[in-house]
């Protein structure tokens, strides 16, 4: 075994984030937006599986629909905006690490992820989080990394052959 490249934690956040948000909002299977990220992010993480996003995606899509909630596009903003905020993975520093950097163990995991999630949502309904500024959408943020990359790229039948091969 060489040295394994995991998904750093709050990245796999956003990733499952972004997939739910999709899915809810533009109607974008599950499986696609997993095996788009999955596309993009190979090259940088060994570990990422198409089998935790979509596992961890349903889960979140499960707890969206016990806690029925109004506006699950704007949790999910919000959730992702406060990620954003806490890595500010935009920010450069001598002393600060890039927040892209392969982890050598394994950080995430779907259950931690949930949590996480299920935590902050009932923080946000009751007032205790940071909210997303009215209109924040994090396609529309600039200088994010890979993650902007990742989010505008367009996933092919290329990418799904590949994908599957």
């Amino acid at each position: 075994m060489g040295k394994e490249r995991f998904c750093p934690d709050w990245l796999f956040k956003i990733i499952i984030s972004q997939t739910v948000y999709d899915y809810i909002v533009r109607d974008v299977a599950l499986f696609i937006s997993a095996r788009k990220f999955i596309s993009f992010f190979s090259k940088y993480y060994d570990e990422l599986t198409p089998d935790d996003i979509e596992a961890t995606s349903v889960a979140f899509i499960e707890f969206l629909g016990e806690v029925k909630s109004k506006d699950p596009f704007l949790l999910l903003n919000h959730y992702t905006y406060s990620i954003i905020m806490n890595v500010k993975p935009n920010e450069k520093g001598i002393f600060k690490k890039d927040p892209y950097d392969n982890d050598t163990e394994k950080k995430y995991s779907p259950h931690d992820a949930v949590k996480d999630f299920k935590v902050f949502s009932y923080s946000c309904r009751s007032g205790l989080t940071k909210k997303a500024p009215c209109g924040w959408d994090i396609k529309n943020e600039k200088d994010l990394g890979l993650i902007t990359d990742a989010i505008h790229k367009q996933f092919s039948i290329d990418d799904m052959i590949d994908s599957v091969t």
